[in-house]
């Protein structure tokens, strides 16, 4: 048995992903469970205790407990203080005060993607990049930037959450909205009669050339490079690493995209290089512990 050990939980729109990490910041147990639907002020906090209690029935004392999730997170307090429309009655919720006083365990929380950024920064596919941006296309979109080797927050906790950007007033959608994995299989679902609700049979006839299938991938990836040209433009990266189950498709997503991005810049103008996530749905779970191995990497 490990001489120290921590929990790692990161809570989604759909899924709730979580881990036990050991003193080395190796992962030695992974798992999910659906998300709770309703009442997340409440469902959600009990979710997290329960899989938290669980982890310690199984492995035994833990050192403490990192949590990274959707929505604004005041880092401090550990509150919600925005929560988009993936879930629900969420804004408000406190998970760092909810597991400390149930478990005296120290916790950290953080917003979703900035922990998957600080994660893919660490041991992923960001490891030696000072300026880069992470963006996770799921259940919405979301989105971190580092400068100069630090995590920028902004002033209101709210930096680098582009799924909120791009509103449109006509459609009264946002970027996430259209472009996020749930976006593209809703389009898929009003576009293509035949289709099973399944985002791998959608990328698989895909690749096989269907041509209903491979219009309704291109159009949702042509919405997904509007937002990453403001990316380049705004923050000018070297990196943009995209993240979430999505980017299991590889070059076969980036390309496409690069393609796209190129329509919506001049020409030669961005340097920025794309890439997926090294860690996949993990590097939020990474993140999220990071700072119990903050002193690793402090220079």
């Amino acid at each position: 048995m490990p001489s120290n050990q921590w929990v790692s939980v990161d809570v989604g729109g759909t899924e709730i992903k979580y881990a036990v990490f050991t003193d080395n910041g190796n992962l030695i147990y992974n798992d999910k469970r659906k998300t709770p639907s309703g009442a997340a002020n409440i469902r959600i906090p009990e979710a997290v205790a329960a899989i938290i209690q669980d982890m310690l029935e199984r492995y035994g004392p833990m050192e403490g407990v990192g949590i990274s999730t959707a929505g604004v997170v005041d880092t401090e307090s550990g509150e919600i203080i925005f929560a988009g429309g993936t879930i629900p009655e969420y804004k408000g919720t406190n998970l760092k005060r909810t597991v400390e006083e149930r478990f005296g365990l120290r916790t950290t929380v953080a917003n979703d993607v900035n922990a998957a950024a600080v994660g893919e920064w660490w041991r992923g596919a960001a490891a030696g990049a000072d300026d880069f941006f992470c963006m996770t296309l799921g259940t919405g979109i979301g989105g971190a930037l580092f400068c100069g080797g630090r995590l920028v927050t902004g002033a209101h906790y709210r930096a680098g959450e582009i799924g909120h950007s791009l509103y449109d007033k006509d459609s009264g959608t946002t970027y996430e909205q259209r472009a996020s994995t749930s976006a593209l299989l809703k389009r898929a679902a009003r576009e293509l009669p035949d289709f099973d609700g399944s985002g791998f049979t959608l990328f698989e006839q895909a690749k096989a050339g269907n041509a209903p299938y491979l219009a309704v991938i291109d159009r949702w990836t042509e919405e997904i490079a509007r937002g990453i040209a403001g990316i380049i433009v705004v923050s000018d990266p070297a990196l943009i690493v995209i993240g979430g189950g999505v980017s299991e498709q590889g070059d076969y997503l980036l390309d496409k995209i690069k393609l796209q991005v190129s329509g919506f810049l001049p020409p030669g103008f961005s340097q920025t290089e794309l890439t997926v996530a090294k860690l996949g749905n993990k590097a939020a779970l990474y993140g999220a512990i990071y700072p119990y191995f903050k002193k690793e990497t402090e220079r």
